[in-house]
């Protein structure tokens, strides 16, 4: 059987110990610098919004480390950790704790708007937001509700079934993946409209002087009064009548309370409203 002499042996030797060489002196000292050099970006410390997604998305973790509930001692854990020399057990705790890495659209609208407190909570906030925003190209769509339409085409109301699809997708769509327009149209859509009633509206839109139950729009009144006291719309809606303006200010202050999480308050009886009870001059 051949050997190698002495000197091949070596230089074999040598190029081992020089690969080790290499090794040693390319890994990262620090957590900080492997972190770095995977392609992460680490949070700096006024980064406030970040921490609490962070804090929001791993609280597990964050219990099973005894962290606390607030950011102050997540902070002071990751800014420890960064300089550890002896790292192979923090990688993974501080991959998901010191980084600007969200996994969740909740996550990522923690970063963006400080919480995701402010979409909608309520049931009736969930049918009112609905009603004002199926109108929107694509909507139904997008929450996966079909609406029944009755033979003329026009949506029959079933604000219930509405109201429980539009629910799922906006709280489905905050455990999916991060991704931007997924991001933008849950914050657009799934916000309050901050209001329940015509009344709220009437407030939010600073319409209260076009009222024509406002006193100094009393003879507005009666002039809308006399257009409309013989339309069939009307005379079907007033079976017990004064007979004059009054017919139609009692209407005004009954529907102005009307809340738009009830079946066909916006659809029939707010159209109504507003021709019947605003100043359609300065409308």
């Amino acid at each position: 059987m051949k050997t190698l002499p002495v000197l091949a042996l070596a230089g074999i030797s040598a190029v081992g110990m020089g690969g080790w060489y290499k090794f040693h002196h390319l890994k990262p000292k620090t957590l900080r610098e492997y972190l770095e050099w995977q392609g992460l970006r680490l949070l700096s410390d006024f980064e406030e919004n970040y921490w609490k997604s962070i804090l929001d998305e791993n609280q597990k973790l964050i219990s099973d480390l005894n962290l606390g509930s607030g950011t102050a001692s997540l902070r002071e854990w990751c800014r420890r950790s960064l300089e550890s020399k002896s790292y192979d057990n923090l990688i993974s705790n501080a991959s998901s704790l010191c980084v600007d890495n969200p996994k969740t659209v909740k996550a990522r609208m923690i970063q963006l708007y400080g919480s995701a407190d402010g979409l909608i909570s309520q049931d009736n906030d969930y049918k009112v937001a609905y009603v004002f925003r199926k109108h929107i190209e694509g909507f139904h769509s997008l929450i996966g509700y079909t609406p029944k339409v009755d033979e003329k085409g026009n949506e029959e109301e079933d604000l219930d079934a509405a109201k429980d699809a539009f629910k799922r997708w906006c709280e489905d769509s905050l455990n999916k993946p991060v991704e931007d327009t997924l991001v933008r149209n849950v914050k657009s859509l799934c916000t309050p409209k901050g209001f329940s009633s015509i009344s709220d509206l009437i407030n939010q839109r600073k319409e209260t002087s076009l009222l024509l139950t406002d006193s100094q729009n009393s003879s507005k009144l009666e002039k809308k009064y006399n257009d409309i006291k013989e339309l069939a719309s009307w005379t079907a809606e007033n079976k017990t009548s004064n007979g004059n303006k009054k017919d139609l200010s009692d209407w005004c202050k009954e529907s102005k309370d009307k809340n738009f999480y009830d079946q066909g308050v916006f659809s029939e009886v707010y159209p109504k409203f507003r021709y019947r009870c605003l100043d359609e001059q300065k409308n």
